[in-house]
């Protein structure tokens, strides 16, 4: 007759990196120590990880939204640009009132800004993605062309 199996426990780390272990038995586990979680990164791996997502992070914060937070703020008070931006009055929403219905050229920009926006989105961007999948396929041509391409970018080199 086959021995009796023990009862199989399945690790609460989920099924894709589970692992089957015994479960625990009652009785004689004095001085065992605790298992340790299951992970898929190592110290060095989470460390790195860390450090490549919190770097450009710490520079993303510090170079695109802090300043353009600070220009928000900037924004609702009348300083000129010229002194201490301390000393000028906060003004809250009115220099944009003043800019939505006094000044007869934002509409307009505004309008050509969206017409960009809308060709870069729907026709220049497709149309390079299109341009580079053709040329990565195998046709005949395909080095003339990357050729083609490439050259103005050596021959502006000073």
């Amino acid at each position: 007759m086959s021995q009796p199996v023990a009862p199989v426990a399945v690790d609460p780390v989920g099924a894709a990196g589970a692992t089957a272990v015994p479960a625990k038995r009652t009785g004689g586990g004095v001085g065992r120590r605790a298992r340790r979680r299951y992970s898929l990164l190592t110290r060095t791996d989470k460390l790195i990880l860390g450090l490549m997502v919190g770097i450009p992070l710490v520079f993303d914060v510090a170079l695109i939204w802090g300043p353009t937070f600070a220009s928000f703020l900037i924004s609702l008070t009348n300083w000129n640009g010229i002194g201490s931006p301390f000393d000028s009055t906060f003004l809250g929403t009115k220099n944009y009132e003043s800019l939505f219905t006094a000044y007869p050229f934002f509409w307009p920009a505004l309008a050509h800004n969206i017409i960009w926006l809308a060709w870069l989105m729907f026709i220049a961007t497709p149309l390079g993605i299109l341009l580079a999948v053709m040329l990565d396929r195998i046709v005949r041509g395909t080095r003339l062309y990357q050729t083609v391409f490439y050259l103005p970018v050596v021959l502006s080199l000073p």
